[in-house]
């Protein structure tokens, strides 16, 4: 008797912690769903002349491979500006042998000085001075994804709805080797399509956006992107006080072939998530409730467990409820990888990731979330490409080369 009051206590907050794993593979169903209704647009109906402009520094592995695709687009009228800090930077080199080989315009641009502001947003800056006015469509790509032919066409068609302010793709990490903790990366990363159908929570992803030259001009960026080193995020929110939508295009979810090892992966998702924590607190507060309640439904479980052995076998009733996040994260996270791979098949083809592994690695995405979480609670410094920004309440307060 003395253990009835617990007992039934956890068995409601088992039932409220099943409906949530209920809820969230519903929400799995309507995500494949949406990426099969993206499926319908007309790739020839809309393509507009576009500027295409990529902030460059270093020439990282694969940047050759990667520049060869964007070249390679199947797409009427486009140009492509690198933006690099200086005139000496090791892109050049890289960039001056591909362009040797296409016929397609290709231009090098040098980023902008300005104080308190970040240096991608600087070089993309630089590139905006070189459009013409015959180029409707500006389009954002990072130089460390590689996107397959027909990406253009799917990333500038829904601009021909006036309501859509801004489409997004997104980044799929692809493990080289196949590596653990690549393919942990590659999950936690990809959790980040839950929200991308939700017209409160989604974002403009920085490595793959575009918008109509009237919606950017609308945009003040030298304030915009003043004291910010996510120019997405301050981009997204200028959209949406314009009343625009932002446009997630299955079909523009783009691989980024890399591997890391533990030290890398948690340095990645704890910056990605420092940016998030300083300038779009709603999503970090949403990614926190979701993955509190599966850490905390965990936890509830193996104490059921050890309550039922001990205890009450009746305890083992609020034990499988609880519980049941596990196999839902697992089955989630598998029905995510194939609705992203239905929306860009060509996904799959390099994918080395076994599905054990991914099951693995999608257990350890929430409780490396909350790492990620603790670590950034208050945020004073971010490292970024060589370079360590410091963060006031203002945003950013000047830059200095790490040593």
């Amino acid at each position: 008797m003395a253990w009835e009051p617990l007992l039934w206590a956890l068995g409601v907050l088992g039932a409220l912690a099943f409906a949530a794993s209920i809820a969230s593979l519903v929400d799995g169903v309507r995500f494949r769903a949406r990426v099969l209704a993206e499926r319908v647009w007309d790739h020839n109906a809309f393509v507009q002349p576009a500027l295409v402009l990529i902030p460059c520094r270093g020439a990282d592995e694969g940047f050759e491979a990667n520049l060869e695709a964007i070249l390679y687009q199947d797409y009427p009228s486009y140009r492509v500006v690198l933006c690099v800090d200086s005139a000496d930077d090791p892109a050049i080199e890289v960039i001056e042998r591909v362009r040797a080989r296409h016929r397609l315009a290709c231009d090098i641009a040098l980023a902008k000085s300005a104080p308190g502001m970040g240096g991608k947003a600087l070089a993309l800056l630089g590139g905006l001075e070189t459009r013409t006015t015959s180029e409707d469509i500006l389009v954002f790509l990072d130089a460390d994804v590689r996107p397959d032919p027909r990406f253009l066409r799917s990333l500038v068609q829904p601009l021909a709805h006036p309501e859509v302010g801004a489409t997004t793709g997104y980044r799929w990490y692809v493990p080289v080797q196949g590596g653990f903790w690549s393919a942990v990366r590659s999950a936690w990363n990809a959790v980040g399509l839950n929200v991308f159908f939700s017209n409160r929570y989604n974002f403009l992803w920085g490595g793959a956006w575009a918008i109509r030259r009237e919606n950017l001009d609308r945009l003040d960026l030298g304030t915009l992107w003043q004291g910010t080193l996510s120019e997405d995020l301050a981009i997204t929110a200028a959209i949406k006080a314009m009343e625009l939508r932002v446009h997630y295009v299955p079909q523009a979810v783009m691989p980024t072939f890399e591997d890391c090892d533990r030290a890398g992966c948690v340095e990645w998702t704890t910056r990605q998530t420092a940016m998030v924590a300083v300038w779009g607190r709603h999503i970090r507060n949403f990614a926190a409730l979701t993955y509190g309640v599966f850490t905390g439904a965990f936890v509830l479980g193996i104490l059921c467990v050890v309550l039922a052995l001990i205890a009450n076998p009746f305890f083992i009733i609020p034990a499988a409820l609880f519980l049941f996040n596990i196999p839902a994260t697992v089955a989630k996270g598998e029905y995510r990888r194939q609705s992203v791979f239905l929306g860009s098949p060509e996904l799959a083809i390099p994918s080395r990731v076994s599905p054990p592994i991914w099951a693995i690695a999608n257990l350890i995405v929430p409780w490396l979330i909350l790492v990620n979480l603790a670590r950034t609670r208050q945020v004073r410094r971010i490292e970024w490409r060589g370079k360590a920004y410091r963060v006031t309440a203002d945003g950013l307060e000047g830059t200095d080369h790490r040593t």
